[in-house]
């Protein structure tokens, strides 16, 4: 399973350090948008508009709001409560996903440093 991320984003590179430190199980590789695993698996609109994380697995994918939930749940308690947002339809959970996602250069530095991982971390990045 890939999930992958605007990899010129500090919002979205904390958010794959925050998925790393609070999984369940290490069930996540990571890729950028800009990668080339995202060119060979990913429709060209998506890798184009990187205003989406997208979770990727066996030719099926998950986007926005949806892969989110997915994500959440995934983690750990407290925070797989989050995946109740289940409820909400899907394109009201997007709409104000959006806004956030339009929004995330603003949210932290989008400086393009980020945390070196361990080994066994770094084999679940993908280029």
């Amino acid at each position: 399973m890939i999930l992958f991320y605007d990899g010129d984003c500090g919002f979205c590179q904390k958010s794959v350090q925050f998925i790393l430190k609070h999984e369940k199980k290490p069930i996540f590789k990571f890729a950028p948008l800009q990668g080339e695993v995202a060119a060979k698996l990913l429709p060209a609109n998506i890798t184009q508009n990187l205003d989406s994380v997208v979770v990727y697995q066996d030719g099926k994918m998950l986007t926005e709001s949806n892969a989110v939930l997915f994500i959440v749940r995934n983690l750990n308690f407290p925070f797989l409560f989050f995946f109740i947002f289940k409820v909400i339809p899907s394109p009201i959970r997007d709409y104000f996903y959006l806004i956030i996602s339009r929004n995330r250069y603003k949210l932290t530095n989008s400086s393009n440093k980020c945390k070196i991982p361990d080994e066994n971390v770094r084999k679940r990045f993908l280029n």
